[in-house]
């Protein structure tokens, strides 16, 4: 079964990304928000799916990781170009995982199948997993679904599920390998 948007809404109770984002990270204009994690994951989404970040954030980080998103990065470019689409590379060459938040809105989104892309070409399937998002448990919307391991519930414990070949991780050991 997926995450549902209201089980997901219910990480963000007391999270705040103005809270988490310090002056210190902003700085080195880094959007990683900042607490002790080795690990590190570039969250891709679609941008009408603003609203679901904090909570998708806060989710993860009860999973012990550091989360890139791009809108919170100072170093970005405020008109998109080209510089966007390198910076953008660089940004997922650096974190450790890549992870696709996916919705009704990833699937129309220019910049989503770009970022899995080239997280494809970089990272292999052992760092890419998506997290789909809806408003209930059925979610048959994507085809990234059907090519990527993702991010399930199964007795009540979060996994990452492969389907070829198949495999079932902790989502938390599967963050850290």
């Amino acid at each position: 079964m997926f995450i549902t948007k209201s089980q997901l809404s219910s990480y963000h109770r007391g999270f705040s990304i103005a809270n988490e984002y310090v002056a210190p990270i902003q700085a080195k204009a880094s959007a990683t928000y900042s607490f002790e994690a080795d690990a590190t994951v570039f969250l891709s989404h679609s941008h009408k799916d603003k609203g679901l970040i904090e909570p998708a954030v806060a989710f993860l980080r009860s999973h012990g990781v550091k989360i890139y998103v791009d809108w919170m990065d100072e170093g970005m470019p405020d008109t998109v170009s080209g510089e966007t689409a390198k910076k953008l590379k660089d940004r997922i060459k650096q974190q450790k995982k890549f992870l696709v938040l996916v919705t009704e809105n990833s699937k129309d989104s220019r910049w989503v199948p770009r970022e899995l892309g080239y997280a494809d070409s970089t990272k292999g399937m052992d760092h890419i997993a998506a997290l789909p998002v809806a408003d209930n448990s059925d979610f048959t919307h994507n085809e990234y679904l059907n090519i990527y391991p993702k991010i399930v519930i199964l007795n009540d414990v979060w996994k990452v599920y492969q389907a070829d070949p198949p495999a079932i991780r902790d989502l938390t050991e599967w963050l850290r390998l």
